[in-house]
């Protein structure tokens, strides 16, 4: 059980830090730069699905057995984190990023499987 919960865990924790230190990083650019709030929207958008993608990476690496099966159960825990984060503001686009997560992943499968 410790096994099969340590690459989650790790990809969480990395994704949390990850999270915390870059939103530390642009507030402290951002105190000192007066952008506007479009620009920031789309330096927030790009962060973050380079963040995911690194994450989604670092949790490939790490899982050794059944991977699909693990790429589904990563996508869907990040889908009820993200809709447990953003009950009271509930979009469509919440779909985006774990959808995002899962292709990935199983394009990195798949380039894996070719290149066996």
């Amino acid at each position: 059980m410790k096994k099969t919960l340590m690459p989650y865990l790790l990809a969480y924790f990395f994704l949390f830090v990850s999270y915390f230190l870059v939103s530390f990083i642009m507030a402290v650019l951002l105190s000192f730069m007066h952008v506007s709030s479009f620009v920031y929207n789309i330096l927030l958008i790009l962060m973050n699905y380079f963040l995911l993608s690194v994450f989604t990476l670092f949790f490939f690496k790490n899982v050794k057995e059944k991977p699909c099966i693990h790429g589904l159960i990563f996508a869907g825990i990040y889908l009820l984190i993200q809709i447990i984060l953003h009950f009271q503001e509930f979009k469509f686009t919440l779909f985006l990023k774990p959808l995002w997560l899962l292709i990935l992943y199983f394009l990195l499968l798949f380039i894996k499987k070719k290149q066996q």
